[in-house]
C-alpha cells in the first residue's frame, strides 16, 4: 500500500518548486518568447496576405478597366471602319452613277450626230434624185448651179416644214 512520508512529501514539494523556478528562469522564457515569436510571425503572415488579396484585387480590378477601355477602344474603331466602308461604297456608287450618266450622255450624243448626219445623206440623195427626176421631166438642163440653189431653196422649206 501507499503511504505518506512527510518528510518525502516536503522533499518533493522542494524539488518541485526548484525545479519550477529554474525552469520558469531557464525553459519558461525561451518557450513563452517562441510562442510570441511564433505569433507574431502569425499575425504577420496573415497581415502579408491580407494585403496580397488587396494587390491582387486592384490589380483585377485596373486589369478589368484595361480590358473594358481595349473592348470600347476595339468598337469605336470597328465603328469607325464600318463607316469609313460605308462612305466609300457611297463615293464608289456616285462616281459610277455619274460615269454612266456621262458614257449615257455621249451614247445620245453620238446618236444625234449620227442621226444628222444621215438626214443630211438623206437629204442630199433626196437632192440628187429630185435633180435627176427634175431634169428628165423638164428635159431641159439647167447648169449646176442653178440646180444647187433649187435644191437649197426646197431644203430650206422642207427644214421649216419639219419645224413646224
Amino acid at each position: 500500500m501507499l503511504q505518506l512520508e512527510p518528510g518525502m512529501m516536503i522533499w518533493t514539494w522542494v524539488t518541485f518548486f526548484v525545479l519550477l523556478v529554474i525552469l520558469s528562469r531557464v525553459a519558461w522564457k525561451p518557450l513563452l518568447s517562441a510562442v510570441e515569436n511564433r505569433e507574431k510571425s502569425i499575425a504577420d503572415s496573415l497581415k502579408k496576405a491580407e494585403e496580397a488579396s488587396a494587390d491582387a484585387q486592384k490589380l483585377l480590378e485596373e486589369q478589368q478597366r484595361s480590358v473594358q477601355i481595349a473592348q470600347e477602344s476595339i468598337q469605336k474603331m470597328m465603328k469607325e471602319n464600318k463607316d469609313l466602308a460605308e462612305k466609300i461604297k457611297n463615293e464608289m456608287l456616285e462616281r459610277a452613277r455619274a460615269e454612266a450618266q456621262k458614257l449615257q450622255q455621249r451614247a445620245k450624243e453620238e446618236i444625234e450626230r449620227e442621226t444628222e448626219a444621215a438626214v443630211l445623206k438623206l437629204k442630199t440623195q433626196v437632192a440628187d434624185l429630185a435633180i435627176q427626176a427634175a431634169s428628165r421631166l423638164i428635159q431641159e438642163n439647167l447648169d449646176n448651179t442653178k440646180q444647187r440653189d433649187l435644191i437649197d431653196l426646197y431644203i430650206k422649206e422642207l427644214d421649216q416644214l419639219e419645224k413646224n
